[in-house]
């Protein structure tokens, strides 16, 4: 029996209108995308569905360079996806070496 080398991740996150949730999330999301980040880290997170990466992304901008909270998104339920990938130029042994795949 072969093992799956990708692992998959689902969490929900639940809360009152202006509990911070679309906060929590573009805040994470924009600050994967910051410069500081990218250098240091071995992985990009990348949005599965771009526009929604933007929006997330602007949400972060507005909230650092403005202090502006995103708009509201009361009684919409939304899905968001995120892809872990490995960084070009990774050493193709060491990925061997790994517990899992990331794509």
């Amino acid at each position: 029996m072969q093992l799956k080398r990708a692992l998959e991740q689902h969490i929900a996150v639940f809360g009152e209108s202006g509990s911070g949730k679309t906060v929590m999330l573009s805040s994470f999301y924009g600050a994967t995308q910051e410069p500081q980040y990218l250098q240091r880290n071995l992985f990009h997170i990348v949005a599965d569905d771009i526009g929604q990466g933007t929006r997330l992304h602007r949400n972060y901008l507005g909230m650092r360079d403005s202090a502006r909270l995103p708009d509201a998104t009361r009684f919409a339920a939304s899905s968001y996806s995120f892809s872990a990938r490995l960084k070009d130029g990774s050493d193709p042994k060491a990925m061997k070496t790994r517990p899992f795949n990331v794509t």
